[in-house]
């Protein structure tokens, strides 16, 4: 593809910043054929170790974006905490086995491998280009785009001319500045020295976090032998002293075998708790880092911006196609900013769990999580992480009435499916890049052949039919039709039994709309409202009316 013509480089998308979030939503925009450039001022992706979790969500990202089975390859899956008292006792553990969207909710990674292989991800699509060791310098919005000035390698001065830009330029991102978004939150007192080893000789698997006010300290494992300290820093501690490496070697000794381990980072970091009070104009759009500062106590700041990744990208890439309007991308903010914030507080009420002031405030603490233990309810919604705030969108592209299956706005299950031949599949790789049209239910087959008749007004929309998994598949329907069993109860547990429903599931996975079709002539009355979202988002006409301009 000629992304250069005439002095002035061209593209659908210009991306500013080849982070974890630029990156992946390179690769989404890339498999959806949106032509992309990424600038990134750096000569290759980040070498020193920073995000150290990785979760589901992220996981299923990755497998949209086709590079899952990659990214496995250096990642330790499923793995828990435990918080310890100052005597060394463990008054709390986090084991989650759900995997409600295909994969485990806590894993381990390390961010230099996963954007390498981010990186050559880009190769398999000839409408994405890379530009490292490239500058950005500025940018001009007008009606139509952006004109983004970038300094290449050789020190020219060169313009790239896009149709949107996202800025995934990180803490202190020049786009944010740009766009006149303010930081808005906090940023913690408490300094926290980060110790990355790379041949570690502690064995233990799960994340250990001693919650004793002299030192609170967190353990953290990694794939192939690495693993992260972290250790609270004292008032009267300068930084300097800190990190020297008689002073870690020492720290590391007081908890655990690692004393004389590889050290390949140490390093203090204040942490913040920030959000931008606004994430895009009508062209650009902040991601990541630009638009939230998570702590790290929930491991939720790289995959936040995952998310982010996920969110605009399909709605990029429909927008850039033509097959919804633009209006779509106002959905951006709507959507993730609530949730964004809510990992942020949910980082910040574990902070106080890990990093107690006082020895009456960690005995109460402890104490409350020890009686939880007698409560059942309360021990699972700990253990099972249900703490963590999943995505709601009521506001966005999305139709929030939903006739009280409450389904609507979150992101949907992925179970693993079987096909007539009793071949396996998950969800997913069935629904494609697209949207996806479910009918659930007993007689799902029947459902989606009455939707045949029916336009939903979405572009790329697979059908699909899902029965639960106490029933086979009918052989004698129309062969035509995909008819899968799930294997797992995810969908069963979200929905009621005995009914019949059909979905609209979005390409990040989550519902945009629902509605209970048992009686199958509210079938037409669903398409007709989901055509409506569809045509929504269309841009406005203005009409000259004797001299005054009105949106129609």
């Amino acid at each position: 593809m000629n992304f250069y013509d005439n002095g002035v480089f061209s593209c659908d998308v210009v991306i500013i910043g080849a982070g974890p979030t630029g990156l992946t939503l390179a690769n989404l925009l890339g498999k959806a054929g949106v032509s992309v450039i990424v600038i990134e001022r750096n000569p290759s992706t980040v070498q020193a170790p920073r995000a150290v979790s990785i979760d589901d969500e992220s996981l299923r990202t990755m497998q949209a974006a086709g590079l899952v089975e990659k990214v496995l390859e250096n990642i330790a899956l499923d793995y828990g905490y435990q918080y310890i008292t100052a005597n060394n006792v463990v008054f709390a553990q986090v084991e989650p086995t759900a995997r409600e969207y295909g994969w485990p909710r806590r894993n381990a990674f390390t961010q230099p491998e996963l954007e390498a292989t981010l990186r050559e991800g880009l190769a398999r699509f000839p409408n994405v280009k890379a530009l490292f060791e490239t500058c950005f310098e500025n940018v001009k919005e007008d009606a139509d785009g952006v004109t983004v000035q970038i300094k290449c390698q050789d020190g020219e001065l060169r313009n790239i001319r896009a149709r949107y830009l996202a800025a995934t330029d990180g803490g202190r991102s020049a786009l944010r500045k740009h766009i006149g978004a303010q930081m808005t939150g906090s940023t913690y007192r408490e300094r926290w020295l980060i110790v990355d080893l790379k041949d570690t000789k502690e064995r233990f698997r799960l994340t250990r976090v001693l919650c004793n006010p002299k030192r609170p300290t967190i353990c953290l494992p990694g794939p192939g032998g690495r693993r992260r300290y972290e250790f609270m820093v004292h008032k009267g501690e300068t930084d300097e002293i800190i990190s020297t490496e008689p002073k870690v070697r020492e720290l590391l000794a007081m908890f655990g075998p690692d004393a004389d381990s590889t050290i390949v980072r140490r390093q203090v970091y204040t942490f913040h708790a920030r959000m931008a009070d606004k994430w895009n104009t009508k062209r650009i759009f902040l991601g990541g880092d630009a638009a939230h500062l998570t702590p790290p106590f929930a491991g939720q700041g790289m995959n936040s911006g995952v998310r982010d990744a996920h969110n605009l990208a399909w709605k990029l890439a429909c927008v850039v196609k033509g097959e919804l309007g633009p209006r779509l991308l106002d959905s951006y903010f709507k959507e993730r900013s609530p949730h964004a914030w809510s990992l942020i507080e949910m980082a910040v009420n574990i902070g106080k769990v890990m990093m107690p002031t006082s020895r009456i405030q960690a005995f109460v603490i402890q104490a409350a999580f020890r009686l939880m233990r007698f409560i059942p309810p309360m021990h699972a919604y700990f253990v099972q992480m249900k703490y963590k705030p999943k995505p709601f969108y009521n506001k966005g592209f999305v139709l929030p009435d939903d006739g009280g299956l409450n389904v609507v706005g979150r992101m949907q299950p992925q179970p693993v499916v079987e096909h007539l031949d009793r071949s396996r599949v998950k969800f997913d790789e069935l629904a494609g890049e697209g949207f996806a049209l479910v009918a659930f239910g007993d007689n799902a087959q029947a459902t989606l052949g009455a939707c045949a008749a029916h336009d939903f007004g979405l572009p790329r929309l697979a059908r699909i039919a899902v029965l639960p998994h106490s029933m086979n598949i009918d052989r004698a329907a129309d062969p035509a039709l995909l008819a899968v069993r799930a294997v797992d109860e995810f969908f069963e547990d979200r929905l009621p039994k005995g009914r019949e429903i059909l979905l609209v599931i979005r390409p990040d996975r989550y519902a945009a709309a629902a509605c209970d079709v048992t009686d199958a002539a509210k079938i037409a009355d669903f398409a007709a409202r989901v055509r409506a979202l569809a045509r929504s988002t269309a841009a406005p006409v203005v009409v000259p009316v004797e001299g005054i301009t009105s949106d129609a």
